[in-house]
């Protein structure tokens, strides 16, 4: 029950954000577009989409927790459960990139005959969207305690999402960092969306990881 009363205010919060809503059919319209507009091929109009969602997902992410740590002040301590307000974070998650992955894929004209590359692309945005949004929930703490640290550790992972597979220097350290430039680069080398889905399961596995270490690291700091 508290984790249902949390979970609605969360996503209406985050469907009644112009940010989100505006971010992804901007998305969808380039999607339909870029193939004619830019004269690229599908899968450098996938790599686009795949950094789109990731984008669009950590803004949106950060903007629900911004709006959150203004408005459900009271809600938080009528509900008093840490945990259910965790798990609603989650679900948030999974919702909300599940529904940014299928429209995005669907409508972009990316969508084949071929089921396995269709669920493995759906999958692989989701994947990207679950890395946004499990970055955002980690330093979510810009909006409540910290902002400045919050906001330098927002920028070090971006930074790292983008610059691991590319920057030769972290190529050492890259099973660490945030798979997102790994999977573009593994689409640009294999030209497969179906190779994808090693990449975009270490994605999903990395971000649940986050979720992981951002919970009980809260809850700690909430303890004391």
């Amino acid at each position: 029950m508290k984790v249902k009363i949390l979970l609605r205010s969360y996503l209406q919060m985050f469907f009644q954000n112009f940010l989100y809503l505006t971010s992804l059919f901007t998305i969808i319209a380039f999607g339909l577009m870029a193939g004619h507009l830019l004269n690229i091929s599908e899968l450098k109009k996938y790599s686009l989409l795949l950094i789109s969602i990731f984008l669009l997902s950590l803004l949106s992410t950060m903007n629900l927790y911004y709006n959150d740590s203004k408005r459900n002040i009271y809600l938080k301590q009528k509900v008093n459960s840490y945990w259910a307000d965790v798990l609603s974070q989650f679900l948030v998650a999974l919702i909300t990139n599940t529904f940014s992955a299928v429209l995005i894929f669907i409508f972009s004209l990316i969508l084949n005959q071929d089921l396995l590359l269709d669920v493995i692309g759906i999958f692989a945005l989701f994947s990207c969207g679950m890395l946004g949004s499990a970055i955002a929930t980690l330093f979510k703490t810009q909006w409540y305690h910290h902002s400045s640290l919050g906001q330098v550790g927002v920028l070090v992972f971006v930074y790292l999402a983008f610059s691991g597979s590319v920057i030769d220097l972290l190529n050492h350290v890259e099973f660490i960092l945030p798979p997102l430039s790994k999977m573009i680069m593994t689409l640009q080398l294999e030209a497969s969306i179906t190779k994808l889905l090693p990449t975009a399961i270490q994605a999903f596995l990395y971000s649940i990881i986050l979720f992981l270490v951002s919970s009980f690291f809260y809850k700690k700091s909430k303890n004391n």
